[in-house]
């Protein structure tokens, strides 16, 4: 048996779901790209980065790299094609730790950034706020709609407070707000 070689990534995604716009989450079929696998595409079909020095960059041969650039580019093409979402998550890769995480106050406004690989604050720096947002989302596909989450497929509205305590996940990967 092989070792699987764990890949170098220097980027997390900001958002970790996209979707069709107008069907909920629950309703689709989902494509799990690995964070490995993004990163690929990023440094390869983003940054313009050639093969050999992407690989060298990730650590794993040309060949490791061929292979994860293509199953991410057919997982992207399948979810554009056939309307899935698309999951990115999960893999075995070592965070270099060179990507910043946005963040958001929503009572200040005030908007700061820290390293990924840095535990996520309790509260906002300049006000001690401790409602405040990732930019990008919560990965959880709910929006954030003049200071109240809204669920795109019960259409319902939940206080800010609520959703910290009571959102579970189902089985269908839908996110519901207890009330």
């Amino acid at each position: 048996m092989v070792n699987r070689v764990k890949r170098r990534v220097s980027c997390l995604p900001k958002a970790t779901y996209y979707k069709p716009r107008e069907v909920p989450l629950c309703d689709l079929k989902i494509v799990n790209l690995s964070i490995e696998e993004l990163e690929a595409i990023r440094l390869c079909d983003l940054l313009n980065v050639e093969q050999n020095e992407a690989a060298d960059v990730m650590g794993i041969s040309r060949k490791t790299f061929w292979n994860d650039l293509q199953k991410a580019r057919q997982k992207v093409t399948d979810a554009l094609v056939n309307g899935k979402a698309i999951e990115i998550s999960g893999g075995e890769y070592i965070n270099s730790g060179e990507c910043k995480v946005e963040f958001l106050c929503s009572g200040c406004e005030y908007k700061w950034e820290l390293n990924c690989n840095t535990e996520r604050p309790t509260s906002c720096p300049k006000c001690g706020s401790d409602i405040f947002y990732r930019v990008g989302g919560d990965g959880r596909g709910k929006r954030f709609i003049e200071n109240d989450y809204c669920c795109p497929k019960n259409k319902e509205k939940a206080a800010v407070g609520n959703v910290k305590a009571g959102s579970v996940k189902n089985d269908k990967n839908c996110y519901t707000i207890d009330e």
